[in-house]
């Protein structure tokens, strides 16, 4: 009778932790489409507000003469960066393209909106609840990417086979 010198060690996939980190490695890509959907839309429905056809409505430049006051920007560029940057942001999240470009747009909307504009006296607070979300899921995409199930993850598995 011999015994052993090898350490035992507990195999990390077996068991219910095991099965749960299988688990969580299959739902990531859903969870990333379900994000990227989810604040792509928060943000396209406050872009598409503003639009009147093709360009910006009275209301929108109104909106940053009168209310949201960004500093040192005049208003009508405001608008229309503020604009561009929600819109495009939230259509390269939907489409998964260059996901963290996106993300990193959205997040400085975001900053923008929760730091800058409740300190312009326009009667807008500072709302924690959604810098928190949005800036969690924002951080997460930029951190995370497209996943798999994305325009960046498809031709990212192209682009290395060849």
């Amino acid at each position: 009778m011999t015994i052993s010198t090898m350490p035992m060690t507990a195999d990390p996939d077996a068991g219910f932790a095991g099965r749960l980190r299988r688990l969580a490695a299959l739902a990531e890509p859903f969870g990333l489409v379900g994000l990227r959907l989810g604040i792509g839309l928060v943000f396209w429905k406050s872009a598409s507000t503003r639009f009147d056809g093709f360009g910006l409505s009275d209301q929108a430049i109104f909106l940053f003469q009168e209310i949201y006051r960004v500093p040192v920007l005049p208003p009508e560029v405001a608008a229309y960066l503020g604009t561009a940057a929600e819109a495009g942001g939230a259509w390269l999240l939907f489409l998964g393209l260059f996901t963290r470009l996106g993300a990193l747009a959205l997040l400085g909307v975001t900053a923008m909106i929760q730091f800058v504009v409740p300190f312009t006296g326009d009667g807008v607070n500072f709302n924690p609840v959604e810098l928190f979300l949005w800036g969690g899921a924002l951080v997460t995409l930029l951190a995370r990417g497209g996943g798999p199930l994305s325009v960046d993850g498809i031709a990212g598995k192209f682009l290395h086979r060849v």
